[in-house]
């Protein structure tokens, strides 16, 4: 029979304790706020000043990674468990407590993997614990009956991020328990219906900003942060329309430190892991993690500043696709008295490129690359391609779109009748498309003809969220199929000069859409298929 493991963690700890001096910060109060699916470049780019001001008077990361794929259940439960789905063996949003493939490596007292609450709970009996929560799935992995007062979106009710936040700020004031527990999740709906570069990703965030902001300042005014701690962190970013996938923006997530012991103005520079945080807050606390446990705690917030500043990654705008005869170029940093620097022609921006003075004419098809500077330091690049639009131009893309599909795969496309919408866009992308935003259950084929200037082998990449496909002069290119989040699948195939038929079909099942088609010469970076590629 296995004996119940915290109660073993207890003894052990008490053992430590009383070997060696434990050096780790503590604190009374620690209050951990969870923004679903804000990456830690849109915490940069959207405009957030008290976050802002948490940083300069707390610490940074901004290379904390979650764990694969990039989908909330495993990483939520990674993020107050401690441990990796192999050990948690919560591997996906379809986890259930009476349905999974990977056993937990240990078990609490429901019979799932434990938490940092369960171990609070356990090891600090009175301790006071307060979980606040807006998306009603997350509170099937955790044991909600330990805690000392809940409000959860479930099956019968539901609140949005503004309830929610505002009763857990006003009882954190009136009980200031010693763990105040929030978990919001308008910052993933917004990505999922808008995209995670569009201005309503961005709005969610300041929003955010804005309410912990007012909360922060009640707590400096009544002198409560002088034994606590926030951390501000989230589950995974987000590409597009949604996240799952290994792109930088999905895997790399913002932590956010400020209180009691934190040092001011500290940039972690060391990578971070997802489970660290659950490490993080009961080393505060002093309390132990299971052995099954691989987070550590993040020492680099509480040592001495280096020169290392933080500087946000600017914004371009557009952020992609195709500028419009006569549209302009727009640059912005969220951080005051920033310059930025940028360039057109792909090299890497510093003080000796041009300087951002205002929104300039995109000259042509290029990439904008960007970056902000203040007191010696430079943000990581900002990297845009951009299509200029021509005076005039004709769009070379034929869709037929076709409403009401419901299916896991790729229709046979044959076999359908007569399109609900057809005519001609720029690109091989939704944008144009008459779709809404997170409108889901759709299929559509595209066909144009792209021209080849010089015979030779050429890279192709299409990426989606759900499935398509790429077919070249009647042959499968690229097979990326099925309902699944954002990917990307490459081909390199042999093309001779001149025009060949191109195809590229595509589904939307449901959370999340996008489709983007790129192209290069063998060896040559990726760039979108733009309107001069194509002819009908």
């Amino acid at each position: 029979m296995r004996k119940p493991i915290l109660c073993i963690l207890a003894a052990l700890s008490i053992f430590t304790t009383s070997c060696c001096r434990d050096t780790t910060p503590k604190a009374k109060h620690v209050i951990f706020l969870g923004f679903d699916a804000m990456s830690a470049i849109g915490i940069q780019r959207a405009q957030t000043p008290n976050f802002n001001y948490m940083i300069e008077n707390g610490a940074v990361s901004l290379d904390t990674r979650c764990g694969r794929e990039t989908s909330s259940s495993q990483n939520w439960m990674a993020m107050v468990s401690g441990a990796p789905f192999e050990m948690s063996g919560i591997t996906s949003n379809d986890w259930e407590r009476d349905s999974y493939s990977i056993s937990p490596a240990t078990t609490n007292r429901i019979g799932i993997f434990p938490t940092m609450f369960d171990c609070i709970r356990e090891q600090r009996p009175s301790a006071r614990m307060e979980a606040y929560i807006e998306w009603a799935g997350e509170t099937r992995m955790y044991d909600m009956s330990i805690f000392d007062k809940t409000l959860c979106s479930d099956g019968k009710n539901s609140y949005n991020a503004e309830q929610i936040l505002e009763a857990a700020f006003t009882s954190y004031l009136e009980n200031e328990p010693e763990l105040l527990f929030v978990s919001i999740d308008l910052t993933d709906s917004r990505g999922h219906s808008y995209g995670h570069e569009s201005p309503e990703y961005f709005e969610a965030i300041r929003l955010m900003d804005e309410k912990v902001g007012a909360f922060v300042s009640e707590l400096e005014s009544r002198d409560m942060l002088k034994d606590a701690v926030i951390i501000i962190t989230a589950d995974h970013g987000g590409i597009n329309f949604g996240h799952g996938g290994d792109s930088m923006a999905e895997l790399r997530v913002p932590v956010i430190m400020y209180g009691k012991g934190v040092t001011k103005g500290k940039v972690m520079e060391h990578a971070n892991m997802i489970y660290d945080n659950a490490a993080t807050v009961t080393g505060l606390l002093g309390v132990s993690l299971p052995p099954e446990c691989r987070g550590r705690f993040m020492m680099q917030a509480f040592e001495p500043k280096t020169d290392v500043c933080y500087v946000p990654v600017p914004l371009v705008s557009p952020f992609k696709g195709i500028v419009p005869s006569g549209g302009k170029v727009s640059i912005t940093a969220d951080l005051e008295g920033a310059e930025i620097y940028y360039t057109l022609d792909g090299s890497t921006p510093d003080r000796q490129s041009a300087r951002y003075e205002g929104p300039f004419a995109l000259p042509g098809s290029c990439v904008v690359q960007a970056v902000t500077y203040k007191n010696g330091n430079y943000s990581e690049v900002a990297s845009n391609y951009l299509a200029a639009g021509k005076v005039g131009g004709e769009a070379c893309v034929q869709y037929k779109l076709y409403r009401n599909y419901y299916g896991e795969l790729l229709p046979d496309f044959s076999k359908f009748g007569r399109a609900d919408a057809v005519g001609y866009v720029s690109a091989f992308s939704l944008e144009e498309l008459p779709v809404a935003s997170g409108e889901d259950d759709f299929a559509v084929i595209f066909t144009s003809n792209i021209l080849i200037e010089e015979s030779g082998k050429y890279d192709f990449r299409l990426s989606s969220d759900d499935g398509s496909k790429l077919i070249i002069d009647n042959a499968l290119v690229i097979d990326n199929d099925g309902s699944h989040s954002m990917n990307s699948k490459n081909r390199r195939i042999e093309l001779e000069k001149g025009s060949h038929i191109i195809k590229v079909e595509y589904f939307e099942d449901c959370e999340g859409q996008g489709l983007s088609l790129e192209f290069a010469p063998a060896g040559k970076p990726f760039r979108p298929v733009l309107p001069e590629d194509l002819a009908k």
